[in-house]
């Protein structure tokens, strides 16, 4: 590999909070899951009450004398917020974004010999974020050692597919001569020197057909290897979005960058599971909300075929909470949208780029002229994806007439907000003010958007940007299409029940060209926003509630719903309101619209009356349990209700068409009485490279693997060998368990442990017990 040397930098940091004694962790590490949860916390709901503070980070590394006078550099995933960087008592500023990688070039300060690297992180000023950032060094750190004459950035673009014609751009230190080799897996297909590739016989990329060639580039001293998909884009009103010459509907998702019992740490694993399962339940395209994408997501994308939505802003100039970016955004922005365009440019998985969220300003002039600038900054960056921003119509609406707008007396100072000593009620703004409006009027909130007050507050930044993303205003689709024949529009954010009338449009209009659910997968913060809340879960919110896939991976009732109006799905789908909840009546949310789960395994709740939700695409269904048929019903909406009392045995569903002809069918089967635990690793082995990953699903089932929803019980973990635990616990919103102990109860049956890889070989035995269950033992080999 010529001169060139990466090493990782993430083993045996010492950490400590300020003012406490120092322990060693190894990276990626979020210092907000050591913090104690705190009820009166300025963060409060957001964070899911985890504090932030103020973090010292000390690595020592060698370097040998042969590496002194070569370029030097550490690269930075991740770190949350506020950081600067010392080597050798040399200080270099790091990052105030705390959503961006950076790098540092530490040439001038380092010696033959040991090295040490300190990182400072201030996340103290709080509340600074709507969910839960975490803190601290949260994604990998890197060391590059290269020669002095090195490669410096590498840009691939597919410029035609027919024949297929890329182009490769490098750039280098020095004026060195390039070479470039492409590979079709392992096999070369092609050389020469940078400029313009015909590459034979080539394989597209796409969501469904996701194949990634190999591109190495060469100099006498450096070498980088970089993935590429060949990928053509294209869009407009009259075509809709083209991939590859075919139309492509965006079936997507809004996710945040957490990892739910891992924290804000992301590791190529925890990723990949995600993307894998995000597919599994139907999605095709994932926004990255409110924040840009890792390199770990991207990458995954990449590999599994996902289309990705990536976001720069939640906040421009005008603040949502007190410390928020909005005070660094007017010297910052332009540095962190370049770090995001250019992060992006080699993944073919990157169609869309959102500059911002719920952006109260566009309402105004300065507002209009700001989306512009970053809109016209971000295509002279890349010119071939199209630029989006999710306005939220109703909230500008009432930012025109004065409300709901962060109002700043100009006396801001960057310093810890007082203590209280009572819970907190902020008043809200921004986009918390919307959600809170959503919570109390719900659907007439909607018909705001719908009129002239929404269209104007909408174009002007129509006008700036490749595609209007409309928040929660689906109303307006009808209007615009026919009013602004030459707009784009995607459905930036949208609620799940509303997906019948906005998927007929998205279908209908080729101006539309898809839909993103708020949420496709739950998130840590905004704690209970999106949950039915039943009150006799006591505890303080943890999680939003909001996704449709849970934070332990389990797809949801709402998923399912999703893949019956997409047409992915044909055999109805069956789901049963919690009967260890039938006599509770939850706080609803705005955000949800059933709280059911796909199980008919419910003994010892016999005689209790079940709600049993249906969803299909057919004109009727019918119910039937033990071979009696409980009803047959119109579907409204892809979806029906019944009642029935529960009852051991087979719960039916049939699919009917106008004339009450079976289509399809499906069930659910009550099982055996007798409780096991069921263990389900995803893998049996992991490298010690400390950052693989083992997810082992643990559910409380009968021997033919149906869980059983109704079990609430402590499970423990005992675990021995060179694998640690790295998160621990279940999907309930509302819970003072937290995810860094060896115990947590399962939630509707299930939990999941996460264990990670260490940088030591052997076997991990993994004990799983429960009070009245037989213990399960299973090994993972760390290799």
């Amino acid at each position: 590999m010529g001169g060139e040397m990466l090493f990782c930098l993430n083993e045996n940091w010492s950490f400590r909070k300020e003012g406490d004694s120092s322990k060693k962790v190894n990276l990626p590490h979020d210092a907000m899951q050591t913090e104690k949860r705190d009820p009166y916390c300025r963060n409060n709901k957001q964070s899911g009450f985890f504090p932030g503070g103020k973090y010292i980070y000390e690595k020592h590394f060698n370097l040998d004398k042969s590496d002194i006078g070569k370029c030097i550099e550490i690269h930075f995933k991740g770190v949350y917020q506020n950081s600067d960087v010392v080597v050798n008592n040399v200080k270099f500023t790091g990052r105030k974004y705390g959503f961006v990688p950076f790098t540092i070039d530490i040439s001038d300060a380092v010696r033959a010999g040991e090295n040490t690297l300190i990182v400072n992180v201030d996340n103290s000023l709080e509340p600074n974020c709507r969910w839960y950032s975490g803190s601290g060094i949260y994604r990998s750190v890197q060391l590059e050692i290269r020669d002095k004459c090195h490669i410096k950035r590498v840009n691939i673009e597919t410029l035609s597919i027919n024949p297929a014609v890329v182009r490769i751009i490098a750039e280098t230190t020095l004026n060195c001569e390039i070479a470039v080799d492409i590979y079709d897996n392992e096999k070369m297909i092609i050389s020469g020197n940078i400029g313009e590739f015909t590459i034979p016989n080539p394989k597209l990329w796409s969501a469904e057909h996701p194949f990634l060639y190999t591109c190495l580039i060469r100099t006498n001293t450096d070498e980088r290897k970089i993935l590429f998909g060949i990928r053509k884009l294209e869009w407009s009103a009259n075509t809709g979005l083209l991939i590859n010459n075919e139309e492509v509907l965006l079936r997507g998702g809004c996710i945040h960058q957490d990892n739910g019992v891992l924290g804000a740490c992301i590791y190529p694993d925890s990723e990949e599971r995600k993307v894998r399962i995000l597919k599994e339940a139907g999605y095709n395209a994932i926004r990255c909300a409110h924040n840009p994408a890792s390199f770990e997501l991207l990458n995954a994308c990449d590999k599994l075929g996902m289309y990705v939505m990536d976001e720069a802003f939640d906040m421009w100039y005008i603040p949502k909470n007190y410390h928020d970016y909005a005070r660094y955004f007017q010297t910052e922005w332009k540095k962190d949208i370049f770090t995001m365009v250019e992060n992006c440019k080699n993944h073919p998985s990157v169609i869309m780029y959102s500059i911002g969220n719920e952006v109260s300003e566009t309402a105004t002039k300065k507002g209009v002229e700001t989306c512009k600038q970053l809109a016209d900054y971000v295509r002279s960056l890349d010119s071939t994806r199209p630029v989006t921003a999710g306005i939220n119509v109703l909230l500008n609406v009432y930012a025109r007439a004065g409300f709901g707008v962060y109002k700043d007396k100009g006396d801001y100072k960057a310093k810890p907000l007082e203590p209280v000593n009572k819970k907190i009620k902020e008043k809200k703004t921004g986009s918390a003010f919307f959600n809170s409006m959503i919570q109390k009027l719900g659907p007439l909130m909607f018909l705001v958007s719908k009129g002239r007050k929404g269209d104007k507050a909408s174009k002007g930044a129509a006008k700036s940007l490749d595609i209007l993303g409309l928040n929660y205003a689906a109303s307006r689709y009808d209007y615009d299409v026919v009013k602004y024949p030459e707009r784009m529009i995607v459905g930036a954010e949208t609620i799940i029940k509303e997906l019948p009338y906005n998927w007929e449009r998205v279908k209908k209009h080729k101006a539309i060209i898809g839909d993103f659910a708020w949420a496709a997968w739950d998130y840590l913060g905004e704690a209970c926003i999106g949950d039915w809340t039943y009150h006799s879960y006591k505890g303080l919110p943890l999680l939003a509630g909001s996704g449709a896939i849970d934070i332990t991976g389990k797809i949801g009732a709402e998923a399912y719903f999703q893949q019956v109006v997409w047409g992915l799905r044909t055999k109805p789908f069956i789901g049963i309101h919690p009967l260890n909840h039938a006599h509770e009546i939850p706080s609803k949310s705005a955000w949800r619209f059933t709280d059911c789960i796909d199980s008919w395994n419910w003994q010892g709740y016999e005689g209790v009356q079940a709600i049993v939700e249906i969803y299909s695409n057919s004109e009727f269904v019918r119910l039937s349990l033990n071979g009696k048929e409980i009803g047959t019903k119109k579907v409204k909406k892809f979806r029906t209700l019944f009642k029935t009392k529960y009852q051991n045995g087979i719960l039916m569903a049939e699919a009917l068409d106008s004339n009450k002809k079976v289509i399809s069918v499906h069930s659910l089967v009550s099982g055996s009485i007798e409780t096991i635990l069921s263990v389900r690793p995803d893998k049996r082995s992991i490298y010690a490279n400390g950052i693989d990953l083992c997810f082992i699903e643990i559910e409380f089932t009968d021997k033919g693997g149906n869980i059983k929803p109704f079990i609430e019980e402590k499970v423990e973990l005992e675990i021995t060998g060179p694998a640690v635990l790295a998160g621990f616990g279940s999907a309930l919103a509302k819970t003072d368990e937290v995810f860094d102990k060896q115990y947590h109860n399962s939630y509707r049956g299930r939990t999941i442990a996460v264990l990670r890889a260490g940088y030591k070989t052997g076997k991990t035995i993994i004990e799983v017990k429960s009070s009245g269950v037989q213990s399960v033992t299973l090994e993972i080999e760390v290799q």
